[in-house]
């Protein structure tokens, strides 16, 4: 929505005031809202899929795959997101990148035993190699990232 709150049909600017009946209403996005869409859209190295396409996607998959379990209301999961864009981008000849929203899929993140996100799992050959919990530095995540591209 670009910042923007909607009332009734009508648009109105993050901090503007609409006087219905008497009332004052005032309509604020909070930090971040805007973006909430946009962390659940597939992104050029990153597609989002769901349970269902984790059997189809990940687990027949030959060689190295990557999947960041995140939620759209979490904040260092909207801040890994386009670094692992970025990361993703070079390596996409060599390995897969998906993301999976845990409110989505709670089933696939029990089963991966999820506790903290983001976290990112690394799979060979449909099997779980390794993981990420938390908000890793960019050059950690580059260093998994090329170790699981070369076959380590």
């Amino acid at each position: 929505m670009n910042g923007r709150s909607l009332f009734l049909g009508w648009e109105f600017s993050p901090a503007a005031a609409v006087f219905a009946c008497g009332v004052l209403l005032v309509f604020v996005c909070a930090p971040g809202c805007e973006r909430q869409a946009s962390l659940d859209a597939s992104t050029a190295s990153v597609k989002h899929i769901t349970q269902g396409e984790f059997a189809e996607q990940v687990t027949p998959a030959a060689g190295p795959v990557v999947v960041e379990f995140y939620a759209s209301w979490c904040g260092p999961c909207r801040q890994l997101a386009p670094m692992l864009d970025r990361l993703a981008e070079p390596l996409a000849a060599k390995v897969k990148f998906f993301k999976v929203n845990v409110d989505e899929s709670p089933g696939l993140a029990q089963n991966f035993q999820i506790q903290a996100i983001p976290t990112v799992l690394f799979f060979k050959d449909g099997k779980l190699a390794d993981r990420l919990t938390g908000l890793s530095s960019e050059a950690d995540l580059k260093a998994k990232l090329d170790a699981l591209a070369a076959g380590k």
